[in-house]
């Protein structure tokens, strides 16, 4: 009887060790998770920082990604590439907004089906998305218009280059102007220019803002396309140069920007972190995909993601700065 009680407690252990290896069997062959980043601009260098630090922070649970978006600016676009990668089923979706209005209608249809959605670099605050990760734009605005006002005080003479309906755009302009009347209050802001987010189209207007403006002694280009162009058109009016040079506040983190930076083409530019913000991107999508036993607080059947933005910081670049030379190798993906 001991002998047939030992051989059923045998048996019982290795139906449990069995039963555990079939588990663990079927796990391994289930298909990885799969999230997924949509950008407004596919292509460019800055976005493909985001989505590098998006696919090294996946890999540290075995997720996979995908990347999707227009190559082209169009939020609608964008917005299409939402709504497409939920029929497909993804676990979560980060997206930069090229427009914060366009977006939130697909961002709420996602979070009503139970895909988690954050947005990064630009935000839609105005949608039900999870939180924003990037960049406190006001606040990096404000550092270009405070290093500025130093460099010129009073006499500052700005125009800004920038596109309409981007919250980001909107935060960095309030900021550039808080910040350049903190340290010069004398200082204006002459005019601003619509350069549709298009290089050819920036050369052409800040040219005629030039022209219209000549006491303009700075352009401050308020996201990354714009920058070559509105350098374009300092020399097409002849102040590239010398004394009555016009000072060229770039925001991007680009190769050619850093060459121009170093060479001093460019004054400053406002360096982001894309890396991290796809990095934070990821884990908080991971996150909020994973319910524990306790809610998310303000997203009710999500797991836990801080109530309050994410800020990557921000650093403002000049010539001699150590880090442009350590940025000048991009991700290769």
């Amino acid at each position: 009887m001991k002998s047939m009680k030992n051989l059923l407690g045998v048996a019982a252990v290795s139906a449990v060790i069995a039963a555990g290896f079939a588990s663990t069997s079927a796990r391994a062959q289930e298909a990885p998770e799969h999230y997924a980043m949509v950008v407004f601009l596919k292509g460019s260098e800055f976005f493909n920082w985001a989505y590098a630090g998006f696919q090294d922070a996946a890999k540290t649970v075995g997720a996979t990604t995908e990347l999707q978006g227009p190559a082209d600016w169009d939020a609608s676009a964008e917005a299409r590439a939402v709504d497409q990668l939920v029929a497909k089923g993804v676990k979560g979706i980060a997206v930069t907004a090229g427009d914060a209005d366009t977006l939130v209608a697909s961002i709420n249809a996602a979070m009503d089906k139970s895909v988690p959605v954050l947005t990064f670099d630009s935000d839609s605050p105005k949608s039900k998305r999870l939180l924003f990760v990037g960049t406190n734009n006001f606040n990096a605005g404000f550092a270009a218009g405070k290093a500025i006002g130093e460099k010129h005080g009073d006499n500052a003479r700005a125009g800004i280059s920038l596109f309409p309906g981007n919250d980001a755009v909107n935060q960095r302009i309030q900021g550039f102007k808080a910040g350049l009347a903190s340290v010069a209050p004398g200082a204006k802001v002459i005019a601003e220019v619509n350069d549709e987010g298009d290089l050819q189209k920036a050369e052409q207007v800040n040219t005629a803002m030039l022209q219209a403006n000549p006491e303009i002694n700075v352009i401050f280009c308020a996201h990354g396309n714009p920058a070559t162009g509105a350098l374009a058109a300092t020399r097409n009016v002849g102040r590239d140069q010398g004394d009555n040079k016009i000072d060229v506040v770039a925001w991007a983190i680009d190769v050619p920007i850093l060459l121009g930076v170093q060479e001093g083409e460019f004054t400053m530019t406002v360096a982001q972190n894309p890396y991290m913000m796809g990095v934070q991107s990821f884990l908080q999508l991971w996150s909020a995909a994973h319910p524990t036993q306790f809610d998310n607080m303000n997203h009710p059947g999500f797991g836990n993601v801080p109530t309050a933005d994410l800020d990557t910081g921000v650093k403002i670049l000049m010539q001699g700065d150590p880090a442009v030379e350590a940025l000048m190798t991009p991700p290769q993906l």
